[in-house]
């Protein structure tokens, strides 16, 4: 489990007054794509800290627990010159989430597949600059992240 204490003030939701705190467990990861649930988790972690609607602590003292998995990481061809040779790939990111409050101990939220996506140039085109496939990774950790972060502060 990260944990990342620090400084910030805290607010809670009108429909949820009485939680405050948040925990992230490492995600689990169901595919070949080591490290992912890693960088997903620490993405998590920032975009909570950034926002301080939920202080951060351990899993023992917190009020909700964000709890997933990786469930299906895809990186497919989007886009081809003409001689038939992928230019762009798209990387695709699909986790399982649920957002559980610990004190009533009932669970807020649940999505098998929240989807996280980007594209990236593998070959020079038109002034892009060619990429590897951990940027779109980083690119599509960042927009899952968001997307939790927002369906769990503002999704109540």
């Amino acid at each position: 489990m990260f944990l990342i204490t620090g400084c910030g003030y805290s607010l809670s939701s009108k429909s949820n007054p009485h939680i405050s705190t948040v925990a992230v467990p490492i995600f689990q990861n169901e595919t070949l794509e080591k490290g992912v649930e890693d960088l997903l988790t620490q993405e998590i972690i920032e975009v909570l800290q950034q926002n301080q609607q939920l202080k951060l602590t351990d899993e023992k003292r917190a009020d909700s627990v964000i709890y997933g998995t990786i469930v299906d990481y895809k990186r497919t061809p989007y886009s081809y010159d003409s001689g038939e040779n992928v230019q762009q790939y798209k990387v695709e990111i699909f986790a399982r989430v649920e957002y559980e409050d610990r004190k009533k101990q009932k669970t807020l939220w649940k999505l098998p597949r929240m989807l996280g996506w980007s594209t990236y140039f593998a070959l020079a085109v038109d002034g892009e600059e060619v990429e590897e496939e951990e940027d779109a990774q980083q690119r599509a950790v960042q927009k899952l992240a968001e997307d939790i972060k927002t369906k769990t502060v503002e999704g109540w």
